[in-house]
């Protein structure tokens, strides 16, 4: 099915395409900082979503999203290697974004609920040392 709407929306004319996707790609990375204002993730994920589309019909694009995808997530892992200290604020905040979620949940206020409640389980995802420590930790206490 991938391939099918690749090479379909690859047969239109190149006139037709690259002002389409320069105009999409624009629009969603002009609102990448609107949507990144409010607390969350979004804005990360529209700004990357952005580049992907213009990636599909522009080569300065395509070079961006290699830089993003492949040189700063290397360059992260590198420079900054989260200790236990860390991750123990990871969950801690975590756990207060979510509680804050569900406090903003019992009064129906759902824009800072939906907020709080993403921003808490992105956070709480990022510290992927978690499992493994407990694991140890299970294994200590046997």
């Amino acid at each position: 099915m991938k391939d099918h709407l690749y090479n379909w929306w690859k047969r239109r004319p190149v006139g037709l395409r690259k002002p389409l996707v320069f105009t999409l790609g624009i629009l969603l990375l002009c609102l990448s900082p609107i949507v990144g204002s409010v607390p969350g993730p979004g804005g990360i994920a529209l700004f990357l979503l952005s580049i992907a589309i213009l990636a599909s019909e522009f080569d300065w694009a395509e070079q961006l999203k290699n830089f993003f995808l492949h040189t700063v997530p290397k360059e992260v892992q590198n420079r900054w290697r989260p200790t236990p200290k860390w991750q123990l604020w990871f969950d801690i905040t975590s756990f207060l974004l979510i509680f804050g979620a569900l406090v903003f949940a019992l009064q129906t206020i759902w824009v800072p609920m939906i907020s709080f409640g993403a921003a808490g389980i992105c956070l709480f995802l990022f510290n992927r040392e978690r499992l493994t420590r407990l694991k140890v930790y299970l294994r200590r206490s046997q």
